[in-house]
């Protein structure tokens, strides 16, 4: 006897989750930028189909959404995320309890009347996860909560709709469901008016449930996920849930009629009768989905393998960055450091370690200019180089550069530019180089200068100045190293701002490759002493953008990093540093106003006497007059 109530026993085709990439995606954005270590639920959309194969509730980008993205034909589902920050938090969850928790949480949209007047609450899910978002790897559990007590008979075998109505009918039915909204198409009821059939909501058949009216023949129906002709899909186990809630007169102890509307030629009838052991306040619910090997237990998806390695770098990249933000600086604005459009003038020493630095900053955009070629003593301390770029008399550093970083990095906009920068007491060999280096820093936000002369950096000084472009100087003794950011003037009167690096000169630049000997000619330094210059280089630019006054901001003024020294001097001897601070020098042969002016009024004219003879920098500063006069007290 009990085997024979047992296969009357109604069983229903639970969901099987699938969730799109694109899901995974929008999550990790999420969790990065806003939640961050928050371990708040987030509430999800979810959507189904009637009549898969295998009944399946999917989710992807969208899921996220305020409001429910209506896709074609597609029903929607209500759930809740909940993440954990650790695989250890998430295995240690009490999965039950969690069950139990929106389990009432489903219950008490039922007995509130939430239900009757959203019918898609009835199908709600959990989605339990755990991201390693380092390697992209998901780990997650879904559970679509229902009743344990929802137990149900099957009175007789399933018919199918066209033995029970005539093709009209059929056509009616199905035209008069798909004009209800997204809503209310997963949950409905039909009543028989005379040779009519009137699709009306659940809260409608409710009311005619419990009305006078209630002889009158009608149906329970509701959009069926599943295709198999003995069990109907999950939802409908709710549907009934509610059903006894609201209708335990014409529920219980009757038999009841359900449509399980799929496609046109394969709806079935199902005859029902329910027991009467619902609803009590201490039920249990049930539902957690099975994994691939058929058991209760978690999923695993791994995205790196799928993902455009591009796109998996660039994620990578931005997850260290953004992980900062989390707890040490909440405030840092990551993408003012990205957008940045950094020139790096010299592709040596320092310029190889200060475009490692921009890189693991986020930086996009690194142009590198340098006229020189990579030789054998390069490669050991030059970090973008190797034993092959020096070959045939070597590559140049610049090209050869940029293209090591996009082979670091793909997604960095690098490129080389070849050119000699014109350098005052030269001559007048590279004139034609001025007006390329011009454009150069006019379309770069900040400009570094890393070349290996004073000289070399006195044009770039005077044009990123002229221009109020952000520099910063690096440049290193045998032990020694010295990092300065250059002072804008918060006006155009190139006043009241920090120093350059001439502003401590009292002499013009020379050409200082003349008359010496090798290891006067080469740059003789400790070899990580560039490395530690190259690094505050570019920290000190990191801080200066996270300042609205950019270049302007003073040695006092904070920023989320701390306050931004104007220089930094090393010791490698000693272990130790300073950090000195001096205002613009009004007859700097670089940056102050004179020199300014005489460039921007004549720019060939004045740049070509420079080239030709330094001294003339002395005499338009005053530098001349102030020698003498020094000499004459002397």
């Amino acid at each position: 006897m009990a085997e024979k109530e047992s296969s009357k026993l109604l069983k229903y085709m639970p969901f099987t989750s699938l969730i799109e990439p694109t899901f995974w995606h929008k999550f990790c954005d999420l969790k990065l930028e806003v939640d961050k270590l928050n371990e708040k639920e987030r509430f999800l959309w979810g959507y189904y189909f009637k009549e898969y194969n295998n009944p399946t509730l999917s989710l992807n980008c969208s899921s996220f959404n305020n409001e429910y993205e209506n896709h074609t034909n597609s029903l929607c589902a209500h759930g809740f995320h909940v993440n954990k920050n650790t695989v250890e938090a998430f295995k240690e969850c009490d999965k039950q309890i969690l069950l139990q928790q929106y389990g009432q949480y489903f219950r008490e949209n039922i007995i509130s009347g939430k239900a009757l007047n959203d019918p898609s609450l009835l199908v709600t899910f959990i989605l339990l996860t755990f991201a390693d978002l380092k390697k992209f790897h998901f780990y997650y559990w879904f559970a679509f909560p229902a009743s344990l007590k929802t137990f149900t008979n099957l009175c007789c075998e399933p018919v199918n709709m066209s033995s029970l109505f005539t093709t009209e009918q059929i056509k009616n039915i199905f035209q008069s469901h798909a004009s209800l909204s997204y809503s209310q198409k997963g949950f409905f009821g039909i009543i028989h008016i005379g040779d009519m059939l009137h699709v009306c909501t659940l809260k409608e058949i409710v009311q005619h449930l419990n009305s006078e009216k209630k002889n009158e023949k009608s149906y329970i129906g509701f959009v069926d996920p599943n295709s198999e002709e003995l069990n109907p899909g999950w939802p409908l186990r709710n549907l009934l849930y509610l059903l006894a809630h609201y209708c335990p007169e014409s529920m219980f102890g009757s038999e009841i009629e359900v449509i399980c509307l799929r496609k046109l030629e394969s709806s079935i009838v199902l005859t029902l009768q329910l027991s009467d052991n619902v609803g009590d306040q201490s039920e249990k619910f049930v539902g957690w989905e099975k994994n691939q090997r058929g058991k209760f237990g978690p999923k695993f998806v791994d995205l790196s393998e799928t993902m455009d390695p591009i796109k998996l770098a660039e994620r990578s990249v931005d997850l260290n960055l953004k992980l900062m933000k989390w707890r040490l600086v909440p405030n840092l604005d990551l993408s003012i450091i990205q957008s940045t459009k950094c020139l790096l003038l010299g592709a040596g020493t320092l310029g190889c370690s200060v475009a490692r630095s921009l890189l693991a900053w986020g930086v996009k955009k690194i142009t590198f200019v340098d006229s020189g070629r990579v030789s054998y003593s390069n490669p050991v301390r030059q970090s973008l180089f190797t034993f092959e770029d020096c070959k045939n008399g070597g590559g140049f550093k610049a090209e050869i550069a940029a293209k090591a970083l996009s082979r670091i990095y793909p997604g960095v906009d690098a490129s080389g530019v070849v050119l000699a920068i014109p350098m005052p007491g030269h001559g007048l060999a590279d004139v034609e180089n001025i007006n390329p280096l011009q454009k150069l820093i006019s379309s770069h936000d900040v400009i570094f200068f890393l070349t290996d002369s004073r000289e070399s950096r006195w044009l770039p000084t005077l044009v990123a100045a002229q221009q109020g472009k952000i520099g910063i100087t690096a440049a290193l003794g045998f032990d020694t190293y010295l990092v300065l950011r250059h002072g804008i003037s918060r006006d155009e009167s190139y006043t009241n701002k920090l120093g350059c690096y001439f502003c401590n000169d009292i002499t013009a630049p020379g050409n200082s490759s003349a008359d010496r000997t090798l290891d006067q000619q080469c740059t003789v330094t400790r070899p990580a002493v560039s490395v530690v210059a190259a690094s505050i280089a570019v920290e000190i630019m990191v801080s200066i953008l996270q300042h609205s006054s950019r270049g302007s901001v003073g040695v006092d003024e904070p920023t989320c990093l701390g306050p931004i020294p104007h220089s930094i001097r090393g010791f490698l001897s000693s272990y130790s540093c300073i950090q000195p601070s001096t205002s613009a020098f009004s007859q700097c042969i670089a940056c102050s106003s004179k020199v300014i002016k005489e460039y921007e009024d004549d720019r060939m004219v004045f740049l070509k006497k420079v080239l030709e003879n330094a001294t003339y920098l002395e005499d338009l500063t005053g530098l001349t007059e102030m020698h003498k006069a020094t000499e004459s007290t002397e």
